[in-house]
């Protein structure tokens, strides 16, 4: 059995901020993490120009691969993992795989009202709502990134100058065709997905067992640099690499 970590890491003219300032910190944990699950590790760098946002370039994942894997994991570029995070792939058999995001309940609702317009008669409940930046499934779900890219070209000049402010982009879209196509899924703990750490308190230590390690590392193992100003994004993983490079070594 052959398995892929897949990671989108493109700097893109469209945007102010270059990804590589910060998927350079990324990169080497998921590096270390596959070589030492004997996983394939695959970074696309090159934007398809029949996109206009390269969020859209997760969804080539089958046109690049093919049915060559058969588990494969779509991690973002603002994400790390931690050095000792057991092999996710020895943990669910046919299902998708993803964390439940909740954290902004009044996003979700309005950018599922947004996007209802595209998926008339499917309706997503709010508590099974992934955070699509973090996703393990298997190759037999090949239908769901043919649906992602057909609803997207059919609508892509719509979806390219979307003008709906703060209700995301591709995410939602996603949460719809998995309910559109009725796709079973395992949904993972927080751990596997730690979105908006900030929130939670993870940059905080235990101060009263004089213990400086903060709690996301600690007891997340995906950590995921989302849900503050991007440009805080850079300082805060680079930290994070200072802090724990010793243990990708």
């Amino acid at each position: 059995m052959k398995n892929l970590i897949y990671m989108v890491a493109i700097d893109h003219d469209k945007y102010q901020w270059k990804h590589s300032n910060f998927a350079k910190y990324a990169i080497p944990t998921w590096e270390y993490w596959c070589k030492k699950n004997n996983i394939d590790f695959m970074v696309v760098r090159e934007h398809d120009k029949r996109f206009d946002a390269p969020i859209w370039n997760k969804e080539l994942i089958f046109e690049k691969v093919g049915d060559k894997y058969d588990k494969i994991g779509i991690v973002d570029d603002d994400t790390m993992i931690r050095w000792d995070t057991p092999n996710i792939f020895d943990l669910y058999d046919d299902e998708f795989c993803a964390v439940r995001d909740d954290d902004n309940l009044s996003f979700i609702y309005n950018s599922l009202n947004a996007y209802s317009k595209f998926f008339p008669n499917v309706n997503v409940d709010m508590d099974s709502y992934i955070n699509a930046g973090v996703l393990f499934f298997t190759k037999e779900h090949k239908n769901i990134f043919d649906s992602l890219l057909k609803l997207y070209f059919d609508n892509k000049e719509e979806i390219d100058n979307w003008s709906i402010p703060n209700v995301g982009r591709e995410q939602t879209i996603f949460n719809y065709t998995l309910e559109k196509l009725n796709i079973k899924k395992k949904i993972l703990p927080p751990c596997w997905n730690l979105v908006n750490m900030h929130k939670k308190g993870m940059f905080q230590h235990n101060f009263q067992l004089d213990d400086k390690m903060p709690y996301f590392i600690k007891y997340g193992y995906i950590w995921h640099f989302t849900g503050f100003p991007i440009e805080e994004r850079e300082n805060l993983m680079k930290q994070t690499w200072d802090i724990t490079r010793g243990n990708y070594e």
